[in-house]
């Protein structure tokens, strides 16, 4: 399980650590800069010149720690300050006399040189900045990013914001972050896969009294977690007692996606899945999945009566049709899965329920809010919480580390990869969501064990295969192989 807390909540236990837990900072700057500089020698093993950028901060300490192990060991290490050396206070000003102690003086920032160091460590800024960067460290930033030496980044790159995965003015692209104490959301979310790189991430041996004197923003939970909250089966189960779901979608040119919904659902356990469909795509959905049962839109009230949930929204259009459909559907007391156009027709007419599960992509977010994909993805806990206000129930926000909230519980998942960015990838997330309900579990804990099984099945078809050309209905297939790891 990874927790996640915001950048004042990790400097609230850094203060219970040294003024509550009498942990005196200097040792805690100097376990971050151990914990960095034994990353920077597992990963880096043949460095032998080294540059380390920085600031005046305690970010800047860590990186004079870092400075004083390679100096001891026969690395040869350049400093460079962004401010002068009489500005540095306390326990940075301390790391900073140990290095010098060594012979180090600090250098001016070596723009024509920058690809003769085998790694450059970035201690410009930690999280606390909430600024945009400018001048002249904006220009080092930027002719750091232009070359190809790999770029090691202590708690968090420099001008990237720890709570959102914002750019603030420019950030630091490293391959490798080490961060302290906690995990921070923007590492992940937003911006922030593509600026750390590979997290590598150390409690400096706090205590868990001092970790959780704060609340975690967020949690990420393993699959397994999810997996295990799932019902187990009877032995005299039959088809009737394993859930039945109802799919409502596919309009004209779009019969695919109800397909992969149709799909998903049943492997993942479904026991009765039925469409709601144009009457002409029943015959050639039922020829491609005999098990999917097909019926017009006029027959969706008894067969609603049928089933335990609906799932609405995979090619269902906006027109009449799909407007029709969304609100016989709405007055169903069956609990509902939304994506896709049906999401699109709730904005349109806002309201709210508890027992449904919305599942946006940013730009079905933005409609939902009444806003821009830009400000969702600036700040996606922000907008996943707002959705949620307005609209109940649970909300999925997709992207890269999905976020699912009800309210009480935020989960974030760290599984899946850029090749699930594809047409038809939502269509399958919501016949699994659907299918997990129908099998007994609550909306909560579906949505979660749905997003993770998505996720994972993505990454393993992306180790198998190459991220690029993944298709959903791949994905769809590997749904039942993690299945099986379900009650073990």
């Amino acid at each position: 399980m990874i927790e996640f807390y915001t950048a004042q909540q990790s400097q609230a236990i850094d203060h219970y650590a040294i003024h509550q837990a009498n942990i005196p900072s200097l040792l805690l700057m100097k376990r971050a800069g151990l914990f960095s500089y034994e990353t920077l020698l597992t990963h880096y093993p043949k460095t032998k010149k080294l540059l380390i950028v920085c600031g005046t901060g305690n970010n800047g300490g860590d990186g004079f720690v870092v400075a004083q192990l390679a100096l001891m060991a026969g690395i040869e290490v350049d400093i460079v300050l962004t401010g002068k050396t009489e500005t540095l206070k306390n326990e940075a000003l301390l790391a900073f006399q140990e290095v010098k102690q060594l012979g180090v003086k600090t250098s001016p920032f070596p723009t024509d040189c920058l690809n003769e160091y085998d790694v450059i460590i970035d201690a410009l800024f930690g999280t606390g900045l909430d600024r945009e960067i400018t001048g002249d460290i904006a220009h080092w930033i930027e002719q750091i990013n232009a070359v190809k030496t790999p770029v090691l980044a202590l708690d968090i790159p420099s001008g990237l914001d720890a709570n959102t995965g914002q750019i603030l003015g420019t950030a630091i692209k490293a391959e490798r972050t080490c961060t302290f104490i906690t995990q921070k959301p923007g590492l992940y979310q937003f911006n922030g896969a593509d600026y750390c790189g590979k997290v590598h991430y150390s409690n400096l041996y706090l205590s868990p009294e001092v970790l959780h004197s704060q609340a975690p923003i967020a949690i990420n939970h393993p699959l397994k977690h999810w997996l295990n909250q799932l019902p187990k089966r009877p032995e005299n189960s039959h088809k009737g007692s394993t859930g039945s779901v109802c799919l409502i979608g596919g309009d004209q040119h779009m019969m695919g996606a109800i397909q992969m919904a149709g799909l998903a659902s049943l492997k993942v356990g479904t026991g009765l899945v039925k469409v709601i469909t144009h009457p002409e795509h029943g015959i050639a959905l039922t020829q491609a999945l005999p098990e999917l049962m097909c019926y017009s839109p006029e027959e969706l009230e008894q067969q609603v009566k049928q089933t335990k949930v609906i799932a609405i929204g995979p090619g269902l259009g906006l027109t009449e049709w799909g407007k029709n459909l969304f609100k016989e559907s709405l007055n169903q007391p069956q609990p509902k899965v939304f994506d896709a156009d049906a999401l699109t027709l709730l904005s349109q007419q806002p309201q709210q329920q508890t027992n449904w599960v919305l599942t946006p992509h940013p730009g079905e977010a933005a409609r939902l809010l009444n806003t821009t994909t830009e400000t969702i993805q600036q700040d996606r806990i922000t907008a996943i919480k707002a959705i949620q206000k307005q609209y109940g129930g649970v909300v999925v926000l997709k992207g890269n580390a999905s976020l699912i909230y009800d309210g009480k519980h935020l989960e974030m998942c760290l599984a899946g990869n850029p090749g699930m960015a594809t047409g038809g990838m939502g269509d399958v997330l919501t016949g699994t969501i659907a299918g997990l309900i129908a099998q007994g579990m609550p909306l909560f804990k579906a949505t979660c064990l749905g997003v993770n099984l998505h996720a994972h099945a993505g990454d393993i078809i992306a180790q198998q295969k190459g991220q690029h050309g993944l298709l959903p209905t791949e994905l769809a297939s590997t749904l039942s192989q993690l299945m099986t790891y379900a009650n073990r």
